[in-house]
């Protein structure tokens, strides 16, 4: 396929359970001209055996011999990538059947932009809809919030591929977060946006939860974020000059201490989600996270407001005036008892 317009680029681990369904979603696009670079990573469940059912020639499979894990995954993938843009695509994820075709249309009629998201729809284990993910939409938006945490949902995005030839692949320094470090630098050099349409399903598993997996994230996305402040004021990171000078960097160093306990970070996982779970009405799945919450500290009194928010959403400025005011009466009983030692 010498004149493909899109590479769809995913890598997968152990990934048997969601994969048939994540491939089908790309196989199942209204637009047709890409080729379709699969990353089994290692897998030593059915993902190969699932992988190896399909006969179509859009499709070419990569083994790896042993995890490498996803960075060098992907990047193994961009190697070999024949296409004008890059798509994205988890293997535990969806995209709806006009994704591809709407992403490459803006590209076209938008030279400037050389990186699109979509609006993301949050799923359960079984496909149901916990909530749906609105972001910002233009440049300037975008950027500003960039800064402050990553905004678009990896699989969703699609780019031009020459961008890479500029501020490189993904660096392989990066266990997680990866895509963010990737964004930081391209909005150095293009304009991002992002569509306002919903064409892309983001699986909410166990394991995107964990506190290994988040204070990981958090780790490096805060390492991204101070690389990117390098560059700003000195025009290159420490990672680029290292690679410049054949440096080898003691990645330990540049973390920042995170005083962050593993349970606090839970907390702050599953707090999160309950709160996104209460704006969306979905109190089935709400209460999962709310007993998830109590299970790790039933005194916390921020999660029995979130409690106090569900039994007076029908009457929501009650609710939230009760919240307010409930925090305040707390705040003020706090400081008097301090006061009164």
């Amino acid at each position: 396929m010498p004149n493909t317009k899109v590479t769809v680029l995913m890598s997968v681990y152990n990934g048997e359970k969601y994969l048939r369904e994540a491939v089908d979603s790309i196989l199942n696009q209204t637009y047709k001209d890409f080729e379709f670079i699969i990353i089994n990573d290692g897998s030593t469940d059915k993902t190969l055996k699932i992988l190896n059912s399909y006969n179509d020639p859009r499709i070419k499979i990569i083994s790896n011999k042993k995890n490498i894990g996803l960075t060098r995954s992907l990047n193994k993938g961009l190697s070999i990538a024949k296409g004008e843009y890059i798509a994205r695509q988890d293997a535990n994820d969806i995209s709806m059947p006009e994704r591809l075709e709407k992403q490459v249309d803006f590209l076209k009629r938008n030279k400037a932009v050389g990186l699109i998201g979509t609006y993301s729809c949050i799923i359960n284990e079984k496909g149901r809809i916990l909530y749906k993910r609105k972001s910002p939409l233009g440049n300037e938006d975008i950027s500003k919030k960039l800064i402050r945490g990553n905004v678009f949902a990896h699989g969703s995005v699609m780019f031009r591929k020459f961008l890479l030839e500029k501020v490189g692949a993904y660096r392989e320094e990066f266990k997680t977060s990866q895509d963010y470090d990737l964004w930081l630098r391209f909005i150095e050099i293009t304009k991002a946006f992002r569509t306002s349409e919903f064409l892309y399903k983001w699986r909410l598993l166990p394991d995107s939860i964990s506190a290994t997996k988040r204070m990981q994230q958090e780790k490096y996305a805060s390492l991204a974020l101070d690389l990117a402040k390098e560059r700003k004021d000195h025009g290159k990171d420490t990672l680029q000059k290292a690679r410049e000078t054949g440096e080898e960097i003691d990645l330990n160093l540049l973390f920042k201490e995170k005083r962050i306990a593993k349970d606090q970070c839970i907390i702050n996982s599953y707090d999160f989600w309950a709160k996104s779970l209460i704006k969306t009405n979905n109190f089935e799945e709400f209460r999962i996270f709310f007993f998830l919450l109590l299970k790790k500290n039933p005194f916390r009194l921020k999660t029995w407001f979130l409690l106090i928010l569900v039994l007076f959403k029908p009457f929501k400025i009650t609710g939230i005036f009760l919240f307010r005011i409930t925090k305040k009466i707390v705040k003020t009983f706090l400081k008097l008892k301090g006061n009164s030692r």
